[in-house]
């Protein structure tokens, strides 16, 4: 009996320890506002099979620019044409980088990609060379009808 009582006094002072650690976090930090999030999980309870609803709903209740735990990963949402305004064309350095996720890191796809690349030149360079080489109209017309036989199986 008293293991079992110690057990579960050990479990509740693990579990208030991190729930002080993720509320200090939140006070501390410069995020706008948001659901409060669930250690581990975050915000992904508020989410349901239709989160554009759900993501609709939390905004109504939490403004237009709002922040989401979803898992271990901090989002920032934006649910106004003013705010998004605001980000991608005042701030749009800040915002154009992608993170990379580990499967690309494995093989340094990260360094070569230019999905992963930061803007920079290297970047402007390659999609310039993609725009006019791979999606021109005259590459886009001559592979019509391979893309029609893809799409048909």
């Amino acid at each position: 009996m008293d293991f079992l009582m110690f057990s579960f006094l050990l479990f509740s002072l693990f579990l208030t320890f991190a729930l002080a650690i993720t509320i200090s976090n939140r006070r501390n930090s410069r995020l706008p506002p948001g659901p409060f999030p669930i250690p581990i999980i975050g915000n992904l309870l508020h989410l349901s099979d239709k989160p554009h609803q759900s993501l609709a709903t939390l905004s109504r209740r939490y403004g237009p620019l709002m922040s989401l735990k979803l898992g271990t990963r901090t989002t920032i949402v934006v649910s106004s044409p003013a705010i998004a305004k605001e980000f991608f064309q005042t701030h749009d350095h800040s915002f154009s980088s992608r993170s990379v996720p580990d499967t690309g890191k494995v093989m340094d796809h990260e360094k070569y990609s230019i999905v992963f690349l930061p803007a920079g030149d290297h970047w402007r360079r390659l999609r310039r060379i993609s725009k006019e080489y791979i999606f021109s109209v005259q590459r886009l017309d001559a592979s019509e009808l391979l893309r029609q036989q893809k799409v048909r199986v």
